[in-house]
């Protein structure tokens, strides 16, 4: 059963998802303690939570340590951020206005649609030449 999990990518993602939340929440509040302003803590904690996402992504889900994918990894949460702001408007339009809620509903869509950006654009390469060792 474990082996099962951590063979599929989709629910490997969802699990380092969580270690990358806690650790871009360590930092983040780290950083307040240290230098007593939040808005500075969240700047640096999220440059910080970029740069690891991109290392825990790529090394234990994609099977990647190319460091030039660096630019697209962070073309594809830009991309995702402009989605979900753009979705919790909507949400808000159409009456869900409890911003826990609307975040709620959105998890999983952000987490499935960040999943497939970064499998066809980030890491797209290693994909296939996983693929083509499993098939030769």
């Amino acid at each position: 059963m474990i082996k099962k999990f951590l063979y599929h990518p989709f629910l490997r993602f969802l699990f380092v998802g969580g270690l990358n939340t806690a650790f871009g929440y360590l930092v983040y509040a780290f950083l307040v303690y240290l230098i007593k302003n939040a808005y500075i803590a969240v700047i640096l904690a999220t440059i910080v939570g970029i740069l690891f996402n991109f290392k825990t992504y790529g090394s234990l889900v994609f099977k990647s340590k190319d460091n030039a994918k660096l630019k697209r990894f962070f073309a594809v949460y830009l991309c995702t951020m402009v989605v979900q702001i753009s979705l919790l408007k909507a949400l808000t339009s159409a009456g869900v206005s409890n911003s826990y809620v609307a975040g709620g509903i959105l998890t999983l869509p952000m987490a499935l649609m960040s999943f497939l950006l970064m499998r066809k654009f980030v890491f797209a390469q290693v994909q296939e030449s996983t693929a083509e060792k499993t098939a030769g």
